[in-house]
C-alpha cells in the first residue's frame, strides 16, 4: 500500500522509476501522481545542482548511478503523471504534462542517448494528444490516430488499441473498422511479456475488447475473449487483471455456453490445485478435498 511518509524518504531515482511502473500495474493512479512528482523533483534537483557546479567550474554531479539519461527521467515522470491524471479524468492537467514533455530539448549537455530520449518523448506527446482528443469525444481524429499507430513504433500498438476501445465505450461509438485495421497484428500477439507495463497493456486490451463486445451484445465473442484474458492473467501472474476479468465473466455467465463454462471451471480447478499443492495434509482431486496422507 502506498505510504507518502515513506515516499518522502526515498532519494534513489531508479527506485522511484521502478515504483511508478509497479503502481501502474496496480492501477493506483493517485499514488502514481505522488511518485511522479517526487521523481520529477529529484531529477530536477540533481540537474540544477549539476548546472550550478558547472557555472562555478566545480566538479560535476556524479550521474553514474543513473541507469538512463537525465532527459529520460524528466520525460518519464511527466508521462506517467499524465497517464494517471488521464485515468482520473483530469484531462486539462494531463494536457499540461504532455506540453511539458513534448519538448525536452532545453536540457543541456545531452549525449546521443539523451537526444534519442527527447525524440521519443516528442513522439509519445503526439500519441497522447490524440488519446485525449478521442477520450474527449473528438472521434473525427480517429482516422489520423489509426494512421499514427501504423507509422509509430511497435510499442504504440496496445496503448493505441486501448485508447480506441476506451473512447468507443465512453462515447458509444462503433470502431469495428479501426480494430479490423490491426486484426492481424493483434492476432499475432502471444502474451509473452515480462515487464509490468507491457503485461498491463496486454491484459487491459483484452479486458476492454470483452467490454466492447458485451456492450454490442456479442456475448459469445466477449466471453471467449474473457476466457483468453483469464488464462493469460493467470499465466502472467497479473492479479489486478484477473480480478476484474473474472468479475466480468461471472456477471455475464448466464450467456455462456456449456463449453465456455467448462473451460472456466477447468481453469479455476487448475488454479486451485496449484495453490493447494503446498498445503500439508490436504489434496484436491478436481472435485473434492481428500487427505494427502
Amino acid at each position: 500500500m502506498f505510504n507518502s511518509a515513506v515516499l518522502e524518504s526515498i532519494t534513489d531515482i531508479n527506485l522511484l522509476t521502478d515504483m511508478l511502473r509497479a503502481e501502474f500495474s496496480l492501477e493506483d493512479w493517485e499514488a502514481m501522481v505522488h511518485i511522479a512528482d517526487k521523481l520529477h523533483y529529484s531529477i530536477k534537483k540533481l540537474y540544477e545542482e549539476d548546472q550550478l557546479r558547472q557555472a562555478k567550474e566545480q566538479p560535476r554531479v556524479d550521474t553514474k548511478r543513473l541507469k538512463r539519461s537525465v532527459a529520460f527521467y524528466f520525460g518519464y515522470s511527466l508521462v506517467m503523471k499524465g497517464i494517471a491524471l488521464q485515468k482520473m479524468d483530469d484531462y486539462a492537467a494531463a494536457r499540461d504534462c504532455i506540453e511539458k514533455y513534448s519538448e525536452l530539448g532545453w536540457i543541456s549537455g545531452l549525449d546521443e542517448e539523451g537526444k534519442e530520449d527527447v525524440a521519443h518523448f516528442k513522439m509519445i506527446a503526439a500519441a497522447n494528444t490524440y488519446v485525449l482528443n478521442l477520450l474527449e469525444g473528438n472521434m473525427e481524429t480517429l482516422p489520423e490516430y489509426v494512421q499514427f499507430i501504423h507509422n509509430a513504433e511497435e510499442e504504440e500498438l496496445l496503448p493505441g488499441i486501448i485508447t480506441i476501445l476506451e473512447s468507443a465505450l465512453v462515447h458509444n461509438h462503433n470502431v469495428d473498422w479501426a480494430l479490423d485495421e490491426f486484426g492481424a497484428e493483434l492476432d499475432a500477439l502471444d502474451g509473452e511479456y515480462e515487464t509490468e507495463v507491457n503485461i498491463r497493456y496486454y491484459i487491459d486490451h483484452l479486458y476492454l475488447m470483452a467490454l466492447y463486445n458485451l456492450k454490442k451484445a456479442n456475448y459469445s465473442n466477449a466471453l471467449n475473449i474473457s476466457l483468453k484474458a483469464l488464462g493469460m492473467s493467470d499465466k502472467l501472474k497479473d492479479d489486478t487483471g484477473y480480478k476484474k476479468i473474472n468479475a466480468l465473466f461471472v456477471s455475464f455467465s448466464e450467456h455462456a455456453t456449456k463449453e465456455q463454462l467448462n473451460e472456466y471451471n477447468a481453469l479455476n480447478n487448475k488454479i486451485l490445485e496449484r495453490v493447494l499443492k503446498d498445503e500439508k495434509g490436504i489434496k484436491y482431486d478436481g472435485s473434492s478435498f481428500v487427505s494427502a496422507r
